[in-house]
């Protein structure tokens, strides 16, 4: 009897785990973005990001240079 019962629970449990992995399966699918669409947005931001700092640099230097 205790055998049987422990065999339902196991199966019960079973299902819990397939609907949480069936569930990240399509939060990963819908939700996610994959590295190879990060790239080119990463890319822009960096370079974006790269242009604004020599500016301020440059326009530091320039600040020290003149004076």
């Amino acid at each position: 009897m205790a055998e049987q019962h422990s065999v339902e629970v196991i199966a019960n449990d079973i299902q819990y785990i397939r609907r949480d992995v069936e569930e990240i399966k399509t939060k990963l699918d819908k939700e996610y973005v994959t590295q190879d669409q990060f790239d080119p947005i990463k890319k822009i931001v960096y370079g974006m990001v790269s242009v604004m700092l020599t500016t301020v640099v440059v326009g530091l230097l320039t600040l020290v240079l003149n004076k």
